[in-house]
């Protein structure tokens, strides 16, 4: 039971992230294509990003940070409490 739990929270952030991603790539004007030229990722990886199928390496957030110019807090920020 708790590892389905896990299972459901880290589903629940992957697809969180991912349309984080593609508000943020909208944003900034750019296509799938367009920016997965830029990270060196296909189209169709991209779009599994965006749709929270695939779970991006934190590796890979950071260089979507550093291509889109955003803080990494911008993806992350809504999964910490502050206190």
């Amino acid at each position: 039971m708790v590892t389905l739990i896990r299972n459901s929270a880290a589903a629940r952030i992957d697809k969180d992230l991912g349309a984080k991603l593609r508000a943020f790539r909208l944003a900034a004007g750019l296509t799938q294509s367009e920016l997965g030229e830029l990270m060196g990722l296909s189209h169709s990886q991209l779009q599994k990003y965006e749709i929270g199928k695939d779970r991006m390496a934190a590796s890979t957030l950071v260089q979507f940070c550093k291509v889109l110019k955003l803080d990494p807090m911008a993806f992350l920020g809504d999964h910490f409490h502050r206190r």
